[in-house]
């Protein structure tokens, strides 16, 4: 007979399985446990088809009477007339639906009520058994995510993604050839992929666009060296955003069709042509064409330029801004904190400067092909800088990298704590610092010089939290431990009986993302990593 073990109140171990109802974990008297609410849910991992044998290791602050529901059926009552003493409740179900975890609601007769928190009763252990040999469920906190092994698997791919060529009125000559600039790109910057935008209103015309693809055609190879094709949309009243395509010769859109005079317009258009195709926005900071992200498509719009020769759109007053040509409310940072799920791509945006000046993107992909490098920004496996090749690795939890999004209940986002972040830097200078953001605000700084890193608290201490695997100067391996930061309340006046959100764990989501700093001034951002919250809802019920 097989037997799985669940410690309620460690985090690690019912993280998966509470849906509702409980308290924040607790470790006292030698026990995890957890307080239930007067009406709790949890979601075990049951065989179908066979008896899986309940127990539950509870404990009441006094006389209870609980009553266990499945499958929207009453399976036990207990009476539990001994206040704070650990008892066993066990009964048998026999699960039909078609599932890996099948919800049990637990009722409680008497509502106990004491300062914030609830707790009808205290749930310590469930064990299941039954005849087939159970296997330990692998949830969210316990395995790797499908992007995370796609990553062990890939290569780091570089890119200009964003060339102005002779075909575009801000330069032409001076902006070179598209054959020039696809030379340079692959022969003396040795990227590995490239992309024309030229702007769109000036490749309208048949023989320009299709001049334009024949040239694209001539110089990508698959595995070798790939040119994207693609275009800028170039609208002074929403902002510029460059339009890529998997396949040449496909209709373009510029923003003084009526067709696609506006980005719902525009995405409605490439959808309607059936492309695959994603388009990103870039200088959104700019004044003369701010982007003010109030229309965006996650599915069409999965990334912004962060840096480019206009400078860094980071975020307002950041060191690599035009202050004087720049207006606040436009940011990356304001569309992140605005719900936008982006990841980052630079590109050149070269008029009269080479492919690479101020940008270029790198992309995650087991393969160098138009496709695949669509692809991986799509998925936002993806990162920026400002010029220079410089590999960049985020893997938190062995569970999350980047551009990866995560949706948890309360319960298990406090068991995704604490966060480890394991940060890898190659650089092509020396590193001068690397940064973890989290909701737009820096919460770590690691500095090679002092080696002494800046700290969220005085009461840290470096070895609590900071190990350098390796440090050189242009060689960077750090982990680094975000803890869970509990919140405790003590308040007396009465409130309603059922609160489906304990005041304790966290209530918000939130989104991280790592800066790197070189002595020479180049940087690197990673695309954002998600951990989005959304509570488990509590039903209402008459007591």
């Amino acid at each position: 007979m097989g037997a799985l073990v669940i410690n309620f109140g460690d985090p690690k171990s019912d993280g998966e399985f509470v849906v509702y109802g409980f308290s924040a974990g607790y470790f006292q008297g030698g026990k995890f446990f957890r307080r239930g609410n007067v009406l709790s849910c949890v979601r075990l991992p049951l065989e179908k088809g066979v008896k899986n044998l309940i127990k539950w290791e509870i404990c009441v602050p006094e006389k209870q009477c609980i009553h266990f529901y499945f499958e929207g059926k009453e399976v036990c009552k207990a009476a539990l007339d001994k206040p704070w003493t650990w008892e066993e409740i066990s009964f048998e179900v026999t699960p039909e639906g078609d599932s890996s975890l099948y919800e049990i609601k637990i009722k409680c007769d008497n509502f106990v009520y004491e300062g914030r928190t609830e707790h009808c009763f205290f749930l310590s252990k469930v064990t299941i058994e039954c005849e087939k040999n159970l296997q330990t469920y692998k949830g969210i906190t316990q395995t790797k995510s499908l992007s995370l092994s796609i990553l062990e698997k890939s290569q780091i791919f570089f890119g200009d993604i964003h060339i102005h060529s002779s075909f575009s009125p801000c330069g032409r000559e001076r902006n070179g050839t598209p054959e020039e600039n696809l030379e340079f790109a692959r022969e003396v910057k040795k990227y590995d992929f490239a992309s024309i935008t030229d702007h769109s209103e000036n490749l309208v015309s048949e023989k320009t666009w299709g001049k334009l693809c024949k040239i694209l055609e001539k110089y990508n190879q698959d595995n070798v060296f790939v040119t994207l094709p693609g275009y800028e949309w170039t609208s002074d009243l929403y902002g510029h955003r460059n339009v890529y395509m998997e396949k040449p010769y496909e209709r373009i859109f510029h923003c003084m069709e009526p067709l696609s005079s506006s980005p719902l317009k525009l995405w409605q258009s490439i959808r309607e042509a059936k492309q695959n195709a994603i388009t990103i926005p870039h200088h959104p900071i700019r004044a003369e064409f701010p982007m003010y992200w109030n229309d965006h498509d996650p599915e069409l719009e999965p990334a912004v330029e962060i840096s480019s020769m206009w400078g860094s759109s980071e975020y307002y007053g950041n060191p690599l801004q035009e202050r004087d040509k720049s207006v606040t409310g436009t940011s990356v940072q304001d569309a992140l904190m605005k719900g936008l799920k982006l990841g980052f791509v630079g590109g050149s945006d070269g008029h009269d400067r080479p492919p690479g000046t101020g940008g270029i993107t790198a992309v995650f992909s087991t393969e160098l092909t138009r496709k695949s490098v669509l692809e991986a920004i799509r998925k936002r496996r993806c990162y920026a800088t400002t010029g220079e090749k410089i590999k960049l690795f985020v893997v938190v939890n062995n569970l999350l990298t980047m551009g990866d999004e995560i949706v948890v209940n309360q319960y298990q986002f406090e068991a995704l704590y604490p966060l480890v972040f394991h940060i890898t830097v190659e650089g092509t200078a020396p590193i001068e610092k690397i940064e973890i953001l989290e909701c737009n605000q820096v919460i770590y700084t690691y500095h090679a010089l002092p080696p002494r890193p800046g700290f969220r608290s005085p009461r840290w201490k470096e070895e609590d939290f900071l190990k350098v695997n390796m440090r050189m100067d242009e060689f960077v391996g750090i982990e680094v431990t975000i803890p869970l930061w509990e919140r405790w309340y003590y308040h007396y006046s009465p409130r309603e009986r059922i609160w489906n959100i304990d005041p304790r764990v966290p209530n918000h989501s939130k989104f991280y993302y790592v800066r790197v700093t070189q002595k020479d001034g180049h940087m690197a951002w990673s695309s954002p990593i998600w951990i989005i919250f959304k509570p488990g809802e509590c039903e209402r019920i008459e007591i």
